[in-house]
C-alpha cells in the first residue's frame, strides 16, 4: 500500500500567518489542538522563521557572491523606490550577482535588477547558467547541459525512470549493492558514504521508513541543487525511488528552500507528472512496489539544511538541531529510520545502479569516486557549474575552467564551501578536489560553491558580513553560536585597539567551535579566522570599512 502524502504542520501554520498574522490567544489554542502540539509550541514554530516575520514586497540577495559584486547598492536602490524588499542570504542565482525576486516572485538579475531597481522592468535571463562538464563522461550535468529536462515527455526522451524499470525487476538488495561498490559520497558538505547510508536504514528495523530529498541548499555560493530541481526534476524524483526501493521506505519528502520559488513549483509539477505516469503511488510501474512524494516549501532558515534541523521543522517544531547518536537512519522523522540525501546526491543514483556502479566507481579517484558539480560565481571570467572528476586540480578550475578574475582583476583568494568552507589563497589552490587531500589540508569542500574575491575587495566588509550571517541565522539552540556571534560582531566594531579586538575574537571563535552543538556553529569561525590571518592589514587597517 502506498504511503499517504505527508501532512506538514509548517503549510498549516505558513496558511495561518498568511491570513491572521502570528498565532495569540484563542487563535492559537485552536491552530495547536488542530495540529496536536502545545500552544506554546506553536507560538515558538511560528516566531522561529523568517518568511513568518515579514511580508516583504520582494528579497534581495544579500549572500556572499551579491555581497562582493553589488548586493547593498540594489538593496539601497529598492529602499530609495520605496519598496519594502528583506534582504535574504542566497537566492541561488550567484552566477548573475546580484539579484532579487520581486513581488511576483520572479528573479531578475544583474542589468535587469538595477534597471528595475530604478522603476524600469529590465530583460529577462535565461534561468539556467552555463554549464559545462570536463569530466570523462558527464552524471550530474547529464540533463541540464542540453539545456535541462523539466517535463516528463524531455526526461523520458534522456532515458529517465528507464532504470528504475529495470531495479524494480531485481531486489533492493542489488540496488544497494550498485551503492556500496560505486562509492558515491553525499554532497551535502559531509561526504559520508551513500551506500553506507542506505543500508543502516534499511538494517534498522521498522514498520515505516522515509525518504528526504535535502533541496535546501542554503551556502552562498552554491547553486546546483536549485539548477537541478529546475532542469531536471525526474532524475531527483527517480534517485529517491531507487532509494526507497532499496531501503523498504514507502514515503518520500523533497524540501525545497523558500528562497528557490521556480525550483518549488517545478519539482510540484514534476511529482505530478509522475504520479499521473504511474512512477509515484500504488503498484508502480507494474511492480508491486509502493512510494508516495510530497514536496515541502521551507520557510527561511539556513541551519534548516542540517538533517536533525530539517527533520525537527517537518514535525512542527522549530529548525533546530538535535544531538547525535541516534542518527536519522537509525531514528528519523517522527522516530523512524530515515534517509536524507541532498539533491546532487539523488541525481547520481541512476546513473550508479544502470550498471551496477561500473562506470561511476571508475571516474575520480581512489577515495573519492565519480564527478562533482562546482558552482563558480559572477566574480569569474566564466561562471556557472563547471562538473569534474575528483582528483581535479582545484587550480585548474579556478585559471582555466572559470578563466581566473573578472574583468582582469587578480583574485586575492577564492571562498570554497560556502560560509563553513575555506578561505583559499592563490598559494592554497595546488590540490585536488578530493574529500580526503582537501580534509589532510583543512580544507572542507561542502556543496562546492566557489566565490572569487578580488585584489581589491573589502575585507572588513566581508569579515562583518560572515558574523552577521552567523548571528542571523544561528538557530539559537546553544549558547556559544547564539551569542558568541552575537559578542564577536560587538567586538569588530568596539573601537579598541587593534589586539584586543584579535584577542576577542580569538576567544570567541575558540568558544564557538569548541562548544557548539553542531556543524554551523563549528566551523563558521574557521573561515573567518583565516580571513584575519591572510587580509589583517586590509581588516583592521580600515576600521571605518568604508
Amino acid at each position: 500500500m502506498a504511503g499517504k502524502a505527508f501532512e506538514p504542520p509548517l503549510a498549516r501554520i505558513r496558511e495561518f500567518v498568511k491570513s491572521h498574522g502570528l498565532p495569540s490567544g484563542h487563535d492559537a489554542g485552536l491552530l495547536a489542538a488542530g495540529l496536536g502540539m502545545p500552544a506554546a509550541r506553536l507560538r515558538g514554530v511560528a516566531s522561529y522563521f523568517a518568511d513568518q516575520l515579514q511580508a516583504p514586497a520582494g528579497e534581495v540577495c544579500a549572500g556572499t557572491s551579491c555581497m562582493l559584486c553589488g548586493g547593498k547598492e540594489l538593496h539601497d536602490a529598492m529602499q530609495r523606490r520605496g519598496a519594502s524588499y528583506r534582504r535574504v542570504y542566497c537566492l541561488g542565482y550567484c552566477d548573475r550577482s546580484p539579484a532579487l525576486l520581486d513581488s511576483t516572485r520572479r528573479p531578475r538579475f544583474r542589468g535587469s535588477a538595477y534597471c528595475f531597481a530604478s522603476g524600469g522592468e529590465g530583460s529577462g535571463d535565461p534561468v539556467l547558467p552555463d554549464i559545462r562538464c570536463h569530466a570523462r563522461m558527464p552524471v550530474v550535468t547529464r540533463r541540464i547541459g542540453r539545456g535541462g529536462a523539466a517535463t516528463l515527455a524531455a526526461a523520458r526522451e534522456s532515458g529517465a525512470y528507464e532504470i528504475l524499470a529495470r531495479a524494480l525487476k531485481g531486489s533492493p538488495a542489488e540496488v544497494l549493492a550498485a551503492m556500496d561498490h560505486a562509492g558515491e559520497r553525499g554532497r551535502g558538505g559531509a561526504g559520508f558514504p551513500t551506500g553506507k547510508k542506505w543500508r543502516s536504514c534499511a538494517e534498522t528495523p521498522a514498520d515505516r521508513r522515509y525518504v528526504i530529498a535535502n533541496g535546501d541548499e542554503g551556502d552562498p555560493g552554491s547553486f546546483i541543487d536549485r539548477v537541478l530541481m529546475e532542469a531536471d526534476p525526474h532524475g531527483v524524483i527517480e534517485g529517491m525511488l531507487l532509494c526507497g526501493y532499496a531501503v523498504g521506505a514507502a514515503e518520500g519528502i523533497v524540501f525545497v528552500r523558500s528562497e528557490y520559488p521556480q525550483a518549488l513549483a517545478v519539482m510540484q509539477a514534476a511529482v505530478a507528472e509522475a504520479r499521473n505516469a504511474g512512477c509515484i503511488g500504488t503498484n508502480i510501474l507494474g511492480s508491486g512496489f509502493d512510494f508516495e512524494i510530497t514536496v515541502i516549501q521551507g520557510m527561511g532558515s539556513y541551519v534548516c539544511g542540517e538533517e536533525t534541523a530539517l527533520i525537527n521543522a517537518l514535525e512542527g517544531k522549530r529548525g533546530e538541531v538535535r544531538i547525535r547518536p541516534p542518527y536519522p537512519t537509525e531514528e528519523g522523522l517522527h522516530g523512524c529510520p530515515t534517509v536524507i540525501n541532498n539533491v546532487e546526491t539523488l541525481v547520481n543514483v541512476p546513473f550508479i545502479v544502470a550498471d551496477g556502479g561500473e562506470s561511476y566507481a571508475a571516474l575520480g579517484s581512489p577515495g573519492s569516486k565519480g564527478t562533482k558539480a562546482l558552482s563558480l560565481n559572477r566574480g569569474f571570467v566564466r561562471p556557472g557549474i563547471v562538473e569534474v572528476e575528483f582528483g581535479t586540480s582545484l587550480r585548474q578550475v579556478i585559471e582555466d575552467f572559470g578563466g581566473g578574475g573578472r574583468d582582469g582583476k587578480p583574485l586575492a583568494a577564492v571562498l570554497l564551501g560556502g560560509p563553513m568552507g575555506n578561505v583559499l589563497t592563490p598559494a592554497e589552490w595546488d590540490v585536488p578536489v578530493c574529500y580526503e587531500a582537501m580534509r589532510a589540508r583543512g580544507i572542507e569542500l561542502g556543496h562546492g560553491g566557489l566565490v572569487a574575491v578580488p585584489e581589491d575587495a573589502d575585507f572588513r566588509a566581508l569579515l562583518e558580513h560572515w558574523i552577521r550571517f552567523m548571528v542571523d541565522e544561528s538557530c539559537g539552540k546553544c549558547v556559544p553560536c547564539r551569542l558568541g556571534s552575537q559578542c564577536a560582531a560587538n567586538a569588530l566594531n568596539a573601537g579598541t585597539s587593534e589586539s584586543t579586538t584579535r584577542a576577542r575574537l580569538d576567544e570567541l571563535f575558540a568558544a564557538m567551535e569548541q562548544g557548539s552543538l553542531c556543524a554551523f556553529g563549528r566551523s563558521i569561525p574557521r573561515p573567518m579566522r583565516q580571513l584575519v590571518a591572510n587580509f589583517r592589514d586590509r581588516i583592521f587597517g580600515n576600521p571605518a570599512g568604508s
